[in-house]
């Protein structure tokens, strides 16, 4: 541009901006360096590791900046030029200069600062000049090239992979730092390649400098970092839609002519009620079965757990059963709930018995029960009567207490209509329903063809299956939380139309806007994370704390915590504080799941041995899903992506926190003084 406009002062004030910023880019770098170079031991660790943090923050920005405007960035650079040179101001083309390539020189100044804590001052000072050098010529490059400069899109694409993995490694190492400081708490280490790549090693630091490579990360470290990654990449691919793939193009498929077998699966259901009826007896009696004698804790061969009574009924219901129950629904969703649990034969059969009598079709649930707040409600009461009275420690008593949930179950398919006890009351169900909503399972009907059919039989009934057992319109099913995957919608849906599908999905895409929010469910995953501290922590000061205090406590401060995180996200956000309460909870889901296996299973991750190793996987897992789901959230709620990552910082930092309470208790290490 200035070529042809032949404007020489204009010319004068891009050399003097380029350098004025240059000049001030160096300063900052010495300034940084002296300043570091005083430090000493922790005082220099924690510099170095707040360094590493805001050059990732600043590299995290770069990232999402050029993912949005790869397209346009060149374009709205020269328009800003042509601006200043239309208007002739040499000042305002000297600011637009300096401004540009000054920011450039503070982001590679807080870089390099990075890298001095890992990199020798000398091999730097080698790597920058090198850098400079080549930056020059391509900038000079650039520079004479004028209006001949290619699409920067395929550049941005490149260099956007190089610049994730060099940030992911700044967060690693910056972990590292402050563990060694005690600003963070120290964890257990992963894995030790010291034997193949040491620390000292030439490949381990030229690895160290470009992606954080340690030869004894702690688990902190490798968890921040992927969690790291999972925010970029959401930030930078923003998924959406939920990525249903329905299994079969119709009912010939083996899989739906197994899910149509009506004989078979009231043939499962009624093998299940036997089986529990069989593990009462036995819990009831304390009979001896086999190896299980009722003498001492609970063992089999090299296995044991110490709270429970060596009995048939402890080990399948409180090792086997609560486990496998939880995994299967993350798994395939409410499977249990539609073709395995004996309670569902119950409300029937006493809801046919009252048919039976005539006493009507039952009373209806009234629009508080519907609202959701029982289901919770159930649940909480129910497990504080599990881990307050003996029922986990006596077969017998755990037994009754199982006979109990039975015998209610009954009452409410006797007095209520169908599907009451399922949908509104059961404290299972209501525990399961929200770990569905990470199911990658879900059945989901093809709308244009349901659109089409005047009879609805999937809504209506048929004789073949009857009415869903809850009540769903199945045509318009687009949430795994109700459905108990029984499928007798699909049994009931015409052969020729086939509309209502099992498929695959991405796990928990239902929840990346989310859809269907509740709010007694989104506050009832925030509560439960009270809960499971109250059950399964390790803290000496919890446990001189009385059972009900700290159980009613815990969940009265998890709820306040989480009412106040919404309070604060919701005005950044830009939404309502009732709708902030609705949908920002789904976003503790996979975290409060993964905290909820440490402290229910901990009866068989005892027994099998390996309580440390899952509690750290499943907090992994959890914290990084957790991740995605609040930036994924936030972007479908906020006004601008800047007011979703504002707003997500008070839901991060609940996060990071129940990640630190919950990483001391299990898996606690000491982080040796990495300089």
């Amino acid at each position: 541009m200035l070529d042809r406009d032949r404007d020489s002062h204009l010319r004068r004030a891009i050399w003097i901006g380029l350098g004025a910023a240059t000049a001030a880019s160096v300063s900052l770098g010495i300034a940084l360096f002296v300043t570091v170079g005083d430090l000493h031991g922790r005082s220099r660790e924690l510099v170095e590791g707040l360094i590493m943090w805001t050059a990732a923050g600043v590299l995290t920005y770069v990232l999402w900046w050029m993912g949005k405007r790869s397209r346009e960035s060149s374009g709205a650079l020269r328009t800003e030029a042509r601006a200043a040179i239309g208007a002739g101001s040499a000042l305002a083309l000297l600011g637009l200069v300096f401004l540009t390539v000054f920011r450039e020189g503070a982001e590679t100044v807080l870089y390099l600062g990075a890298a001095s804590a890992t990199t020798p001052i000398g091999e730097i000072g080698k790597g920058a000049a090198t850098g400079l050098l080549a930056g020059t010529v391509g900038g000079y490059a650039v520079y004479r090239g004028g209006t001949r400069i290619l699409d920067p899109r395929l550049f941005f694409r490149a260099t956007t992979l190089v610049l994730l993995v060099f940030a992911a490694g700044l967060v690693g190492r910056a972990t590292l730092l402050l563990q060694a400081t005690n600003v963070f708490p120290g964890t257990i280490r992963v894995w030790d390649t010291s034997g193949a790549v040491s620390d000292g090693s030439p490949a381990g630091a030229a690895l160290s400098a470009l992606v954080g490579y340690t030869a004894r990360p702690s688990l902190l470290q490798l968890i921040f970092m992927l969690g790291y990654l999972a925010l970029v990449l959401t930030l930078y691919a923003r998924p959406t839609g939920t990525g249903f793939r329905p299994i079969g193009i119709d009912y010939a498929h083996p899989l739906y002519r197994i899910l149509r077998a009506r004989a078979l699966q009231r043939s499962v259901r009624l093998a299940m009620a036997v089986l529990l009826a069989l593990l009462l007896v036995v819990g009831l009696l304390r009979l001896p079965v086999g190896p299980f004698d009722n003498r001492g804790p609970l063992r089999l061969g090299r296995f044991a757990a110490t709270e429970d009574e060596n009995n048939l009924f402890e080990f399948a219901l409180w090792v086997v059963w609560l486990p496998l129950l939880s995994i299967a629904t993350l798994l395939l969703a409410r499977v249990w709930c539609g073709n395995l649990c004996p309670l569902r034969l119950v409300t029937e059969g006493t809801r046919r018995l009252a048919d039976r009598l005539r006493l009507g079709r039952g009373t209806t649930t009234t629009h508080a029960v519907r609202m959701g707040w029982l289901l919770p409600s159930a649940f909480i009461l129910v497990t504080f009567a599990v881990k307050g009275l003996p029922v986990q420690q006596q077969a017998r008593a755990g037994a009754w207490f199982f006979v109990s949930i039975i015998g209610a179950a009954g009452v409410v398919g006797f007095c209520f209509r169908e599907g009451t006890w399922c949908r509104y009351l059961c404290p299972i169900g209501g525990w399961l329903a929200r770990i569905a909503r990470l199911s990658p399972i879900a059945l989901r009907p093809d709308t244009a063809t349901c659109v089409t059919c005047r009879d609805k039989p999937c809504l209506t009934g048929t004789a073949a299956a009857g009415r869903c057992p809850v009540a769903l319109n199945p045509s318009r099913l687009e949430t795994n939380q109700n459905c108990l995957a029984c499928w007798s919608c699909v049994v009931n849906c015409p052969l020729q139309k086939a509309a209502l599908k099992v498929g695959v999905r991405a796990p928990g895409a239902e929840l990346l806007e989310p859809r269907s929010p509740n709010l007694w469910e989104s506050l009832f995953v925030a509560s439960l994370l009270g809960m499971y501290a109250a059950v399964g922590h390790r803290s000496p000061a919890l446990a001189q704390i009385a059972w009900p205090y700290r159980f009613f406590g815990l969940i009265a401060a998890a709820t306040l915590v989480y009412l106040l995180a919404c309070a604060l996200a919701a005005p950044i956000a830009g939404v309502g504080y009732r709708r902030a309460l609705s949908t920002f909870g789904y976003a503790l889901l996979p975290l409060e799941f993964g905290t909820a296996l440490i402290a229910f299973g901990d009866d068989a991750l005892e027994f099998l041995h390996v309580v440390q190793p899952a509690a750290a996987l499943l907090l992994t897992v959890g914290f990084v899903w957790s991740i995605v789901l609040i930036v994924s959230i936030l972007r479908n709620q906020s006004r601008t992506p800047l007011r979703a990552v504002a707003a997500a910082v008070p839901l991060g930092l609940v996060l990071v926190s129940v990640l630190f309470i919950w990483l001391h208790w299990y898996a606690g290490g000491v982080v040796v003084d990495i300089t």
